[in-house]
């Protein structure tokens, strides 16, 4: 039976071919409130994070043989999951039969039975697999791993290449599944953290190198059912709330050798609801000293104009407000190296320790004075990354803080290369002023979050402003009546100056909610003391703990303080528990796919 006269399907193709991706995703939207009723409608967004989804042929008959597709992700913060939800969808619509897991769901074992394999991997930490994967990738990196030459696969890999190991977790399956025989079909795709263009063109890489050779006759464009849904949050890096800041107080001491800041902002009238782990992300622009800095290291006025996503700009409008000028990347040095041809910055970049301390230090305004040469605003622009999105772990309570958001923020500031460097968020965070608003949103930390059985166990260990996650957390089981069950481990550099909420651990010490703390300063004596000492030195308690189904957390660096700490897990499993160096690291592996030993690390 024919719905659509030819007629009305005519004025239907003729009104839609204009139409990009995302308007189409919401009409679809909008036509099924129609048909649901108008209170079910809901009005187009004007910004969204969701990547533009990729308008797919629906084919009605799928082939008799059909290939099956296994589409497998590993995400830390979402974005892959979206990503393969995404490609799901499409190639179901394009007639595939196509299976969708989390990798922490999979057996891998089941890989030798699969014949087409899709797989779209984020990077944790440096070149750390997500947490909800350390299972398969340990699996699939140990001789117990099958071999797969009956397997073809495509792999999308998301990371920062502000890290040395720039998607490194799906680097590392791509060569492992190569060495057990499968069959590349498509070379894998790295993408840094502007990931929404290149993971859209590997997706219809993917939807053409795996569409059903067998299609019926009467197809019709249907768009992406997951990607739909154009308003998924309230909020977004694309849709910002605008925020008050309600008030901000320096916690460190006079004497202090920093500044941490704690800042509440307001949510009220937003809609917006976060829960005890999750993130707050701001979005402030560069430094106006340094946008200056570089005009004139690179010889430009600011005036010259420059094509920005399809979009023409004054080159300091776009150094200001949407590119990264702070961090440099041994990425973006090499295409620098490349551009001005300099062989002695060519072989640096190649060497891997020569230019550490540089990348760590420098920002734009540093390479054009080290390395000088003159190129157009246009290509400058080209080499820059967009602008980050500052993100903060959230220090307040959704239920005992209601309509507001509290940051615990450590100002940035050092020197280097003769000029005094700020970090971007941080410094226009603490020249903010009661009464100043800032564009910020909630991103979900889904791996990072309080047990459902209130009963649980918490061991939380942070140093500096890690401890922010820690403070909703014991302020959300204050506000639920609970008491209890709870040890902090905490650390700064001198009690005097930078014991951050001191006042408020003893209340809730007083209170019972919080039931031991532990702190290490290590300034405050000749030898230093950090958390993971204290760790060591409650090993048998903290053991114990661990044995009876506690909960063990763990925010702050990743390369310093959070190594330490989970070295030292090692090492108390190994004293304690009489575990051999294999068993011990098997034992925090296990926590780890258990929930049960969370990391929020930067």
């Amino acid at each position: 039976m024919t719905v659509l006269s030819a007629q009305q399907l005519e004025r239907i193709t003729s009104a839609v071919t204009d139409l990009s991706p995302v308007q189409l995703a919401w009409l679809g939207g909008y036509l099924s409130g129609l048909s649901m009723g108008k209170d079910n409608v809901i009005p187009f967004p004007q910004r969204s994070t969701a990547i533009a989804p990729t308008p797919v042929m629906s084919s009605v008959v799928t082939t008799p043989a059909a290939i099956k597709t296994l589409v497998l992700y590993a995400t830390q913060t979402g974005n892959g999951k979206k990503i393969a939800e995404q490609l799901s969808a499409g190639l179901t619509a394009q007639g595939g039969e196509v299976s969708l897991s989390n990798m922490k769901d999979y057996r891998p074992q089941q890989l030798k039975q699969e014949q087409r394999l899709v797989m779209v991997v984020s990077t944790h930490g440096n070149g750390e697999p997500p947490d909800d994967a350390r299972a398969f990738f340990n699996f699939i990196q140990s001789a117990r791993a099958p071999r797969l030459e009956k397997l073809e696969y495509s792999i999308l890999a998301l990371g920062d290449s502000s890290y040395d190991e720039f998607c490194q977790a799906g680097a590392l399956l791509d060569a492992r599944l190569a060495e057990l025989g499968a069959q590349r079909v498509l070379a894998r795709v790295d993408c840094d953290v502007d990931f929404a263009k290149p993971a859209q063109a590997w997706q219809e890489q993917v939807l053409a190198q795996f569409k059903p050779e067998t299609e019926a006759a009467n197809t019709q464009f249907i768009t992406n059912p997951v990607a739909a849904s154009v308003s998924e949050a309230l909020y977004s890096s694309e849709c910002p709330f605008k925020s008050e800041l309600l008030t901000s107080i320096n916690l460190t001491d006079t004497g202090s050798s920093k500044e941490v800041w704690h800042l509440e902002f307001s949510l009220e009238d937003s809609g917006i609801q976060y829960q005890p782990g999750d993130i707050l992300a701001v979005q402030l622009p560069n430094d106006d000293a340094l946008v200056d800095e570089v005009l004139r290291q690179g010889q430009f006025t600011g005036s010259e104009t420059v094509r920005l996503n399809e979009h023409e700009l004054a080159l300091r409008t776009a150094l200001s407000h949407h590119l990264e000028l702070s961090t440099v990347t041994k990425r973006q040095l090499k295409q620098y190296a490349e551009l001005i041809k300099q062989t002695e910055l060519q072989a640096a970049v190649e060497a891997k320790d020569a230019l550490k301390d540089f990348l760590w230090a420098a920002d734009w305004a540093d390479v054009l004075q080290t390395y000088p040469s003159k190129l157009t605003a246009q290509a400058l622009v080209e080499l820059l990354r967009p602008l980050q999105d500052r993100q903060y772990s959230i220090a307040s309570s959704p239920k005992a803080h209601p309509d507001e958001v509290h940051l615990l923020v450590k100002r940035v500031q050092y020197p280097f290369n003769g000029r005094e460097h700020l970090g971007t968020a941080s410094n226009g965070l603490a020249r903010l002023q009661a009464g100043d608003f800032s564009q910020v949103y909630i991103k979900e930390n889904p791996h990072f979050r309080l047990p459902a059985d209130p009963t649980t166990k918490l061991i939380m260990i942070g140093a500096g402003t890690g401890v922010a996650p820690f403070r909703s957390f014991l302020f959300e089981r204050e506000a639920q009546g609970l008491s209890g069950n709870t040890w902090l481990f905490f650390g700064e550099q001198r009690f005097r100056t930078d014991f951050l909420y001191q006042i408020e651990w003893q209340g809730l010490l007083q209170s019972g909610v919080l039931e031991r703390m532990s702190v290490a300063f290590s300034r405050d004596q000749a030898e230093k003391i950090y958390v993971q000492h204290r760790l060591l030195e409650a090993g048998a308690e903290v053991y114990q703990w661990l044995q009876t189904g506690a909960h063990l957390y763990v925010c702050g660096d990743m390369h310093g303080m959070a190594k330490d700490v989970h070295q030292a897990l090692l090492e108390i499993a190994v004293q304690q528990g009489g575990k051999t160096p294999e068993q011990a690291h098997d034992w925090l592996e296990l926590l780890i796919s258990e929930h049960r030993y969370q990391r929020d690390v930067y």
